[in-house]
């Protein structure tokens, strides 16, 4: 299907890409339907565009590959439309809040966006769990120029776990 956004133009999208959030995210309850774009810098960042509002994109990033451990639990009942019990089947993002400056980049650990990649549905997912921040700094130690940028965000944590317990 061919879908119009603000920022990237007409893109086509296979119904296989299309990520369906019944509830929509914080905010954006109306917006269910995203799919995921690479960004124009390459991995580990996306953008999980908006289907239903051209204007919408949210650039997001595997918790994995920014943290060395990033596990939380969540009920089933919390995660009943994904229509799974395995941990294995969940994909989890983290919404970036971009900045001017490189060292003010945050991802929020407390609304993470779970989805189940066999049925590609998904949710956000609030966590109520003090260790966990809306602004958690993506770097620690600053890069010293842009071309370092990119390099910076796969050293800064190296190797990295993200799990997802289910639980009651």
């Amino acid at each position: 299907m061919k879908v119009q956004t603000t920022r990237f133009g007409t893109i086509d999208v296979k119904e296989g890409d299309v990520i369906t959030l019944a509830e929509g995210m914080l905010g954006f309850s109306e917006n269910i339907r995203f799919t995921l774009i690479p960004d124009e810098l390459g991995e580990p960042f996306q953008w999980m565009q908006s289907l239903d509002q051209p204007a919408l994109a949210f650039v997001v990033i595997e918790p994995s590959r920014i943290l060395t451990e990033y596990h939380f639990s969540v009920k089933r009942d919390q995660i009943k439309s994904l229509e799974t019990e395995n941990v294995d089947d969940l994909l989890v993002y983290v919404i970036v809040t971009m900045s001017g400056s490189v060292m003010d980049v945050t991802v929020n650990l407390q609304g993470p966006i779970v989805v189940n990649k066999n049925n590609r549905v998904g949710q956000q997912i609030v966590l109520n769990d003090p260790k966990f921040s809306t602004r958690h700094p993506l770097f620690t130690d600053e890069p010293e120029d842009e071309g370092e940028w990119m390099e910076a965000v796969k050293k800064e944590n190296k190797v990295a776990s993200s799990r997802v317990a289910i639980s009651g």
